[in-house]
C-alpha cells in the first residue's frame, strides 16, 4: 500500500485521498479473505498528519463457543495521527512532549501505509467471534459439537463449587417441616 509521496500533503492544509484496493499487508494475524478496501485523506495539520477514512476485509477467525472457522466482516473508521518520518528509522517512534507517538509512514519517496493498515486490521477482529449467535458451543465433558447433534454427556448444572450451600439449604428446609 504505498503510494508516490505528493509534496502538496507538505504544505499545512495540504491533503491527499488514497484510495486503496490491496492484498492485506503481510504479519496480519489471522487470515484475510480477498483484499483490503476502504479510502483514506491524509492531510496536513501542522505537527502531523491526520488519517482518516475507512477500511474493510473479511477475516477468518474461529468461533469462541465451537472452534468452527467462519467469516467475519472488518470494517474500521479510521482516525489516526501520522507523520512524514522514515518507517525504518527508530527515532520516528519517539513520543512528543504530549506523551502520543504518532504512526511514521514515509519509507524513501513513498507514503506507506502497510503497516498502519496491518495494525488496524489487528486491533479491530471482534474478541470473542461466534459463528452465529446461538451457537451452542462444545461440551465441557466430551467435546461433542453441540450445534451438529446434542451428546450424551449427564447434564449436572450444579456448581460444586456450591455444594455446601446446597447442605445448608436442605438442614434449613428440614428443620421448616
Amino acid at each position: 500500500m504505498r503510494i508516490t509521496f505528493d509534496p502538496e500533503i507538505t504544505r499545512e492544509g495540504g491533503q491527499v485521498q488514497v484510495q486503496i484496493s490491496a492484498p492485506v499487508p503481510a504479519g496480519s494475524a489471522p487470515e484475510y479473505q480477498g483484499t483490503v478496501t476502504g479510502s483514506i485523506v491524509l492531510a496536513n495539520a501542522g505537527e502531523a498528519l491526520t488519517a482518516q477514512g475507512w477500511l474493510q476485509s473479511e477475516a477468518v477467525v474461529q468461533c469462541s463457543r465451537c472452534a468452527n472457522s467462519h467469516t467475519v466482516a472488518v470494517r474500521i473508521d479510521v482516525n489516526e495521527e501520522c507523520v512524514l518520518r522514515d518507517l525504518d528509522r527508530p527515532q520516528a517512534y519517539t513520543a512528543r512532549e504530549s506523551g502520543t507517538v504518532p504512526f511514521p509512514i514515509l519509507n524513501g519517496n513513498e507514503i506507506d501505509l502497510s503497516e498502519l493498515v496491518r495494525q488496524l486490521l489487528n486491533l479491530h477482529l471482534p474478541l470473542r467471534p461466534l459463528c452465529r449467535a446461538d451457537c451452542a458451543g462444545l461440551c465441557p465433558h466430551c467435546g461433542q459439537d453441540l450445534n451438529q447433534r446434542p451428546c450424551q454427556c449427564a447434564t449436572d448444572s450444579s456448581d460444586p463449587r456450591l455444594a455446601p450451600l446446597a447442605t445448608l439449604r436442605d438442614k434449613q428446609e428440614r428443620k421448616l417441616q
